[in-house]
Parts: structure tokens; sequence; C-alpha cells
């Protein structure tokens, strides 16, 4: 299991009269987030400074920060602190600096951006993702609203559907729970709902805002 951002977001943060915008954002590989850090950069090309952090891998175990011209240390690793305080990963961040002509000092500095960017984070919510394995489920009409209740009873969801002829649904199940969803399912329906595994894979299957 591991936690990403629910959505992209935005914060505002003023500091001595120097103006941070903290814009957060899921991304799934380093591409991604470079092309999203270029797009905040372009967008928000006359800033002072632009620094910026991303953290990938279900393990937490990609990360980058960069100072963008700001004194070392003062910015990108405060905002990618932020971002593992938080408990994320697949998420990047950037702080856009506009100058207001008050030097803030190192320390200043560096918690002027980490709030920027824990602002940024806390207004995206929270995506939850687990390992999950896909199933191919069928049955006649009479069972899917039974079948329904159980693929959400056990926190699964719904990824394709077909009721042309009865119902074939793809569902994923958590991978902790199939052992006792097959015997749920079984139990209600008599054996009419058939399944058969696929895949496992990560799902998300629940937003915390």
């Amino acid at each position: 299991m591991y936690f990403t951002v629910g959505c992209d977001s935005s914060a505002e943060l003023s500091v001595k009269h120097s103006k941070f915008l903290a814009f957060c954002a899921r991304v799934s590989d380093e591409e991604q987030a470079e092309n999203f850090i270029k797009g905040v950069k372009k967008r928000y090309s006359d800033a002072t400074h632009a620094p910026y952090a991303y953290l990938l891998g279900e393990r937490c175990d990609k990360s980058r920060a960069s100072d963008d011209g700001e004194p070392s240390g003062t910015s990108g690793v405060p905002i990618l602190e932020a971002i593992k305080n938080a408990g994320l990963t697949f998420t990047a961040v950037v702080v856009v600096r506009y100058f207001g002509g008050i030097k803030l000092g190192t320390g200043g500095l560096a918690r002027a951006y980490g709030d920027a960017a824990a602002q940024a984070i806390t207004a995206a919510g929270k995506a939850v993702f687990d390992l999950c394995t896909t199933y191919t489920l069928s049955c006649d009409y009479g069972d899917i609203s039974s079948l329904h209740n159980k693929i959400f009873s056990f926190g699964g969801i719904i990824k394709q559907s077909d009721y042309a002829n009865g119902a074939t649904i793809l569902a994923a199940i958590p991978s902790d729970k199939c052992k006792t969803f097959l015997s749920s399912l079984s139990d209600a329906s008599s054996g009419r709902i058939r399944a058969v595994a696929g895949e496992e894979i990560f799902c998300e299957i629940k937003s915390e805002v």
C-alpha cells in the first residue's frame, strides 16, 4: 500500500512581502514530474525562483530536489521533506517565489518553502493505492446487486462492466482480502457467481480529503 495526492492543488503564502506560490501534482514517473515542473516554470517565468522536489516509487526510493538558485538546502530539501512528512509518493511540488525586497535568511527561506509546500499538499488530500488482484466476475441478472455489494464491501473497485447478457465485471480486490472475498461470494450466491483471477496491480481504492 502507498499514498499519493488526491488531486492537483495549489497554495499561496506571503512572508515579509515575498510571495510563495506552491503547486502540487500526482505524477507517475520522472518524465511526467519533469514535464509538470517545466510547465509551472514556463507559466511563471517572471518569478525570482522556482525550486521543486518530487518523490517516486512504491517504496519511495526515487527522489530529486532543486534549489533553483536559492542558497543550498533552503528550498528543494524542505519541499521534499514536506512530501515525505505527509507520507506520500508519486508526488511533485514546485514552489514559485516572487521576492518582496526583504531577505528572509536561510532559516526563514527553508520554513517558507516547506510551509508553502505543506499547504499545497494538504489541499490536495490523499489517495490510497493498494495491491489488488483483478477478477473477471460473471453472473445472471438476479445476482448483480449481490455481486456489487460484495465487491464494494471488501474495498474493491469495478474497472469494467458489461451487462449485455447477465453481468461480466472486471473488478480489483485488495489482495489480502481475496480469500475471504471469494468465500463470501460463493456463500452469497451458492456458487452461481463465477470468478477468474487475473493479474496483481496497484489500484486507487480510497480517497481522503
